[in-house]
């Protein structure tokens, strides 16, 4: 029986080597209480390497107090056999591993998963297998599906996974302070990049220029469409700066609609903070400290998740836990920037959120912060002239942040972006009164280019009454993939077509005197690599053209920002 206080010593197997179905050998180290009997068991599969000092504390940390704790190294890293791919081994290799774990002495029949990032999708891309002795996972800022996010995300190329690619090439984790990133932001052809950063071997940026479409290649190592097959309990885990975070603002209320089973439905639950990628380590992000009440005690949550679901042992959470619950039904807890404090609610998006459209405006002059733009919840007039903007692929609106931290997207303050000729920015009058944002973010946009293919960008930002201008959330739409990831369909010259950039994410008081502002433009560069405005293959284009891009906003060829606007007694109740 699980215990709250650390209880047990710990017994250890090192480099243990379990057979995949192939005859590869994966090298897992196991970590028991040591005592008499079996125990439940907790599995994260790791291509980071299982000894880093963070792994070491959470093994120690659940095994203490009476699980056990298996870390194993992914197929062709570290002290594994095989050959190293992302993403293409993980959906058997994991069900083999289940296989092992369950059928060992010291394993009791429970097992959960869990992990941060790519050892989240290790743990989800076992979630629709029904492994009879899987019965919960929590993934942490897991991946998304490939093409989603990573790594193209709507047809662009996510630059964090040159960095990744790189920093996880080999057997071992890699050195990237050499590199000198700055310099190679637009370096072309794109599938020559490997070379440029020293992996000019590697067969996973080779398949990843071949594959720049979401193919059958890609949806062999996708999940987010099985989510009807999923029957377990799930705490899904992530940051409001998380640039992964499309796969938990989509897993969770896709699970909560499509389990299949009620009773694996209910049992979702939501942790979203105010933190990037690297979640609950600092309450600093960018800019911005949010507080000591940023950082959760997340062992603790966890242990609470796991204790229910692998060994039937129910805690108070009111008693334990140091996030809220308003109401013992409430499944989500999430943090509300600005306010700077946890709120608990029944479901997200919140049900009593009220979509608003916020349509933007302008006499054709919103160019940079100086120009006309403005947004309100007013709709155009038929008379609204349309803005216009020259995207260069050469001279790419740069994306505050340093790519190296493996971190695309802070709370950063934008003046300085929003300067330039080729951002419009659309901003509302100070609010009279606070406004309180939280849920899924989209931009609805009639649009049209010079080019058959092009890129368009949006970001949501917090405007203080000093001027600073603080980015929240950002997309990025491929106007050929508007229709679908499989396939292009290229635009004619100056053809008017409806876009739906989605940008993620939020949750955000915006106090009365702020203003809230949008951003739209063609690029976000290094977060996204520059479209070149051709209709040759993206991995292969050196051959640039400068795109004369159009924004409508007149009645009829409305464009307008979608948000989840909380009312103020939603919040009285949840918090």
């Amino acid at each position: 029986m699980t215990n709250i206080h650390p209880t047990y010593p710990i017994y250890q197997e090192i480099d243990v080597k379990v057979p995949m179905r192939d005859g590869i050998y994966l090298s897992t180290d196991v970590f028991l209480p040591s005592k008499e009997g079996s125990f439940p068991i907790i599995l994260t599969r790791t291509p980071y390497g299982n000894n880093d000092p963070q792994r070491l504390q959470m093994k120690q940390w659940f095994v203490q107090r009476g699980f056990g704790y298996v870390f194993q190294d992914c197929r062709g890293r570290y002290d594994s056999e095989g050959e190293w791919e992302p993403f293409r081994h993980e959906r058997n290799d994991g069900w083999d591993t289940l296989e092992w774990i369950s059928s060992q002495p010291f394993c009791n029949g429970n097992i959960g998963m869990t992990g941060g990032s790519y050892e989240g999708y290790t743990s989800w891309i076992q979630a629709p297998n029904s492994h009879p002795s899987l019965k919960a996972i929590v993934p942490l800022v897991p991946l998304p599906d490939p093409v989603l996010n990573v790594p193209y995300q709507n047809g662009a190329f996510f630059w964090n996974m040159i960095v990744w690619g790189l920093f996880v090439h080999g057997k071992t984790n890699q050195n990237l302070s050499f590199i000198n990133w700055p310099s190679i932001y637009q370096y072309r052809p794109l599938q020559d990049m490997a070379k440029v950063v020293g992996m000019g071997n590697s067969k996973t940026w080779k398949h990843w220029m071949e594959h720049y479409q979401k193919d059958s290649w890609w949806e062999e190592v996708c999940y987010m469409h099985k989510w009807s097959e999923v029957n377990i309990p799930i705490l899904h885990v992530c940051g409001w700066y998380d640039d992964d975070g499309i796969s938990t603002y989509l897993n969770y209320p896709g699970m909560r609609k499509e389990a299949k089973t009620k009773k694996a439905s209910d049992q979702q639950e939501l942790i979203i903070g105010p933190w990037p990628h690297k979640l609950n380590k600092s309450t600093q992000c960018g800019d911005l400290d949010f507080g000591s009440g940023a950082l959760i005690d997340l062992e603790t949550e966890m242990f609470l998740f796991f204790s229910r679901h692998l060994t039937g042992k129910e805690y108070s959470h009111q008693s334990i836990s140091k996030l809220p619950y308003k109401d013992p039904k409430d499944r989500c807890r999430i943090f509300i920037m600005g306010d700077n404090q946890w709120y608990s609610f029944k479901d997200w998006p919140i049900p009593q959120a009220m979509k608003t459209k916020f349509y933007i405006h302008s006499n054709g002059n919103a160019n940079s912060v100086f120009g006309d733009g403005a947004l309100s919840t007013q709709p155009p007039l038929a008379t609204e002239l349309p803005d216009h903007f020259d995207y260069d692929p050469q001279n790419p609106v740069p994306y505050v942040t340093d790519p190296v931290r493996l971190q695309l997207g802070e709370a950063c303050d934008q003046q300085s972006i929003e300067r330039r000729p080729d951002v419009l920015v659309y901003t509302t009058a100070p609010l009279e009164k606070d406004c309180i944002v939280c849920g899924r973010v989209f931009l609805h946009l009639v649009c049209s280019s010079s080019a058959p293919g092009t890129d368009f960008t949006a970001k949501l930002v917090d405007v203080y009454p000093n001027g600073k201008a603080i980015q929240l959330c950002d997309g990025i739409q491929r106007v050929e993939y508007r229709d679908s990831l499989e396939k292009p369909t290229w635009i004619n010259k100056d053809e008017v077509v409806n876009l739906n950039i989605d940008l993620w994410a939020t949750g955000i008081r915006f106090f009365k005197g702020h203003q809230i502002r949008l951003e739209i433009s063609s690029s976000a560069c290094p977060k996204f690599y520059p479209h070149a405005n051709t209709k040759e293959n993206p991995s292969k284009a050196i051959q640039t053209e400068i795109a004369h891009q159009t924004i409508f906003h007149s009645l009829g060829k409305e464009s307008y920002l979608i948000l989840d606007v909380i009312p103020e007694i939603s919040m009285e109740r949840a918090i």
